[in-house]
């Protein structure tokens, strides 16, 4: 809990002093991020080693989609999550809260059991498991309000877990005017989807206008070179990578890859 505090902090604020690039951006994230997450399936293999990088990924997100009502259910998402981490892996649980696959409610009451799952059963979740990553997009038809709702929920939940364990928002951030991503993401760590010029200038603006200037960046594994390129799209982005002194010394990206696509992840 003490980094994510810490990180929350210096995003929120724009400290000066050794996390000068939060409020001073450079041309580009600084430095270059060397470790990754990336997707699998419940039930799949470790993730592929993704476009551009020489080793494997040093954490595992477990795709949970749309959940619900749509693919993959609450038992397998959370089976599979407690299995990489019982495995010794760092880990992620990826939902894509969508309005045709269930409720609000409902993305609450599983996020709730989720967790309660991973922290009554999981070996030790506090240094494996990272929490949740949401997937959260304007066509899938939840209204702006209804995302910063169960943002705070989930951002309220995870903050009475030890360790690592929290909320990631990976967003469309030109999918809605600045202000509005910004309150949907507030409070989260952030990992952009960045597959376009666009969506990096989205990425920048909240870091000039809002000091948001630590991101996870998401590339997407399946789209074609530059955008699968996670030196690339860090590249178009002012800041710092996201980090956590829990899951070592290291900067971070994603590379997002949707189970049985192009990479089979």
């Amino acid at each position: 809990m003490r980094s994510r505090l810490l990180l929350i902090l210096v995003c929120t604020l724009g400290l000066a002093g050794v996390f000068a690039t939060a409020s001073t951006p450079a041309s580009a994230q600084s430095p270059t991020p060397a470790w990754y997450m990336m997707d699998t399936g419940p039930g799949g293999s470790f993730p592929p080693i993704g476009p551009y990088h020489s080793t494997g990924a040093n954490a595992v997100v477990v795709e949970g989609l749309g959940s619900l009502g749509c693919q993959y259910n609450e038992n397998n998402i959370a089976y599979y999550s407690l299995v990489w981490v019982d495995e010794g892996y760092q880990t992620v649980t990826e939902l894509s809260p969508q309005s045709y696959c269930g409720s609000l409610s409902q993305y609450e009451t599983m996020i709730y059991d989720i967790n309660a799952y991973m922290e009554n059963n999981s070996s030790d979740p506090g240094r494996y498991w990272g929490g949740f990553m949401l997937d959260e997009e304007p066509n899938f038809e939840f209204s702006a309000a209804q995302l910063e709702s169960l943002n705070s929920y989930v951002e309220s939940l995870m903050n009475g877990d030890p360790g690592v364990s929290y909320v990631f928002t990976e967003d469309q951030p030109n999918g809605w005017v600045l202000a509005t991503y910004q309150a949907i993401t507030s409070g989260s760590w952030v990992a952009p989807q960045v597959y376009s010029t666009s969506m990096a200038n989205a990425v920048n603006a909240d870091c000039s206008t809002y000091g948001i200037c630590i991101n996870d960046v998401t590339s997407n594994a399946d789209d074609p070179y530059p955008w699968d390129d996670y030196a690339y799209t860090t590249s178009l982005i002012n800041g710092t990578p996201w980090f956590t002194g829990d899951w070592g010394s290291g900067y971070w990206s994603n590379d997002f890859c949707v189970p049985g696509q192009n990479l089979s992840c």
